[in-house]
């Protein structure tokens, strides 16, 4: 995590330097005797070594007896690399800022925030048969994410779980939204704690939504039956077992990056001590990308971002991507609709599109066609009902 630059002083950034080089060629760390010899070749000429000597001298009398704290330690370490390297990103984006290099910011921010101690060194294959194995029976029971499909969850052999990707695909106005809002509404009631991250609708427009969802009042009525609604989101919290929490967040079109998403979950838990098992993003082409980019690589970009954060912070995402001209135009939407954007479809754990004619939407009608499943059958259709008045989606 730490680069020798970081240090204000240059005695310590050289100490830091010699300690670095010695202990990664010889897999120890050096004597005083061999620091101060090898710190002589560093050095510049109008530095004195006695300086270098009293400085050593300094650090040899600090009490030891302290460094039994070894986590704190570690700790003050990591906030001292991530302090460090966001002030080298935001001093170098000044030079790309002059030459308006948008994506290298980005990139620059993006690397510094990665910055972090990594402890979890993954499974020994060999000797950690036993341990695996009760993580998997253990997860199998208690992170199994529900559609709100039986016959989706019955080909996923219960549902999705944490740190995978899932992905609804459809053209505009053929209900990804709301397939999203019934996707939170249903991990809510299985008591999962669901972040809703709406980029095109105010938060009130999204709870809105919801309020359809979970009571069933229809949304010509909400606004008259204020109270009913008030008494039978009450009801459903007495009566479900472990609600879930839901928290929505709007962010303004094209200017929220998967990084910011990453500052935005640590201020929940910080401040509202609240940590997703869901995250809900409405949907991918809004987020921010790298302008340079050609948009089917940026897409691709973000999806494998929104993998890599589903890891991160151990949890499921959920989000939705549009179709090209051709996906208004067949019966069923494949991968071939997604043309050049088809590297966002690689890093998806889940992928299926909504199809609807004009006659099915005027019944209430749709088709979902599992177009990707790491975990279970796909390319079979589920035939789905859309109840427009209450905004609800279920099996037919």
């Amino acid at each position: 995590m730490v680069k020798s630059e970081y240090f204000e002083f240059p005695s310590h950034q050289k100490f830091y330097k010699v300690i670095r080089g010695h202990y990664e060629k010889y897999n120890r760390l050096p004597g005083d005797d061999v620091l101060i010899e090898q710190v002589k070749e560093k050095k510049s000429s109008n530095e004195l070594l006695s300086d270098y000597k009293e400085e050593l001298s300094c650090i040899n009398s600090l009490d030891t007896s302290a460094l039994s704290s070894e986590d704190y330690y570690l700790d003050l370490v990591e906030e001292f690399a991530k302090e460090q390297s966001l002030k080298d990103a935001i001093l170098n984006s000044v030079e790309h800022l002059k030459k308006k290099n948008f994506g290298a910011i980005s990139e620059e921010v993006r690397q510094a925030l990665l910055v972090g101690r990594q402890q979890d060194l993954g499974v020994d294959y060999f000797n950690d048969i036993a341990d695996r194995w009760e993580r998997l029976i253990s997860e199998k029971t208690s992170n199994d994410f529900r559609t709100p499909f039986a016959s989706l969850n019955e080909a996923l052999d219960g549902g999705l779980a944490r740190k995978e990707l899932a992905m609804v695909v459809a053209p505009p106005g053929v209900g990804k939204s709301l397939f999203l809002a019934n996707q939170a509404a249903r991990s809510v009631l299985d008591g999962k704690n669901v972040l809703y991250v709406s980029l095109e609708m105010s938060e009130d427009k999204v709870a809105q939504r919801l309020d359809s969802i979970f009571t069933r009042i229809k949304q010509v009525e909400l606004q008259h039956r204020v109270e009913t609604l008030e008494e039978r989101l009450g009801t459903i919290a007495e009566s479900v077992e472990s609600l879930g929490g839901l928290h929505i967040k709007e962010f303004p079109t094209k200017r929220q990056t998967v990084n910011g998403l990453r500052a935005y979950l640590n201020q929940l838990r910080n401040y509202k001590n609240f940590k997703p098992d869901v995250i809900v993003i409405d949907y991918l082409e809004l987020l921010g990308t790298d302008e340079s980019m050609p948009e089917y690589q940026a897409q691709e970009r973000l999806a494998q971002e929104l993998r890599g954060m589903s890891t991160e912070y151990n949890l499921l995402v959920w989000t939705a991507t549009q179709t090209n001209r051709e996906g208004k135009k067949v019966d069923i939407i494949t991968d071939s609709e997604l043309a050049d954007s088809y590297g966002k479809m690689r890093v998806c754990d889940l992928v299926f599109s909504i199809n609807q004619t004009e006659n099915e939407f005027d019944e209430g009608k749709a088709r979902l066609y599992l177009m990707k499943s790491r975990n279970g059958r796909a390319r079979f259709i589920i035939p789905a009902r859309i109840d427009y008045s209450r905004l609800v989606v279920t099996q037919e």
